[in-house]
């Protein structure tokens, strides 16, 4: 049997395009979970609506793997993250009203997303409101999607 070149090179890259097509899933695979995703955005700006700190932290990666970094100070593991956010938001009227802007999802695979957005704190009395962008790093997990990387930064004017 003799195989010719371009047939030996077919046969030499057809695991490769099965590994690529694997290892990317379907438009239609990736957008069931945009919404999950948006769910847990939600979540997290209801439970700081609700001035409860630890139940928005759900939202993120538990353990040592979590970071958040915010200007010059980088928070690593989940312990860190939530001592940081009880800190800065001692009340309610710290922690004011969150909302998410200019959302955007992007799905990397069926483990991983990313998110960029705006958020925006409207805070009454000497707090003053507060806004900025942020990109985060969403892992899916056994218990749904988590954060896993927070990069925050605020508005400088």
């Amino acid at each position: 049997m003799h195989i010719c070149p371009s047939q030996m090179a077919f046969a030499c890259l057809l695991p490769i395009f099965a590994v690529l097509q694997a290892c990317n899933p379907s438009p239609e695979a990736l957008e069931r979970h945009e919404e999950p995703i948006r769910n847990v955005l939600q979540t997290q700006a209801s439970q700081w609506n609700q001035g409860d700190i630890p139940a928005f932290m759900e939202t993120y990666v538990k353990g040592d793997a979590l970071r958040f970094s915010s200007g010059s100070t980088v928070q690593q593991g989940w312990e860190a993250t939530l001592q940081r956010y009880l800190t800065r938001y001692p009340s309610k009227a710290a922690m004011g009203r969150l909302e998410f802007e200019e959302l955007k999802i992007i799905v990397l695979s069926e483990e991983w997303a990313e998110v960029h957005g705006r958020y925006r704190l409207y805070r009454d009395g000497d707090y003053g409101n507060a806004n900025g962008l942020f990109t985060l790093l969403m892992e899916n997990t056994s218990d749904g999607w988590k954060i896993l990387h927070d990069h925050t930064s605020a508005d400088n004017g």
